[in-house]
């Protein structure tokens, strides 16, 4: 088991101070916006950007956020999010 030591705070929610906020939700597509840097553990770091992905319907967008968040965090590109979900 590898451990990692925090070096920031990542958060996610529906206010705009949140590193991932939703932009945009409609029924078939959420916006998600990073709204600052966000750093992935192995020591990249993504920029402010937009990402739209499909949102499964029955996941609550606070959800999708952590999931997306995890996934980016982890070093999953954004150009690679859709083939989760």
């Amino acid at each position: 088991m590898q451990f990692y030591q925090a070096e920031s705070v990542v958060s996610y929610g529906l206010s705009d101070k949140s590193t991932l906020t939703p932009s945009s939700i409609s029924e078939h597509e959420t916006v998600i916006s990073i709204q600052r840097e966000l750093p992935t553990i192995d020591g990249d770091l993504l920029e402010q950007q937009e990402i739209a992905l499909k949102r499964p319907e029955d996941m609550p967008v606070e959800k999708f956020l952590a999931v997306v968040g995890a996934l980016l965090i982890t070093g999953i590109p954004p150009e690679k999010l859709g083939e989760f979900f």
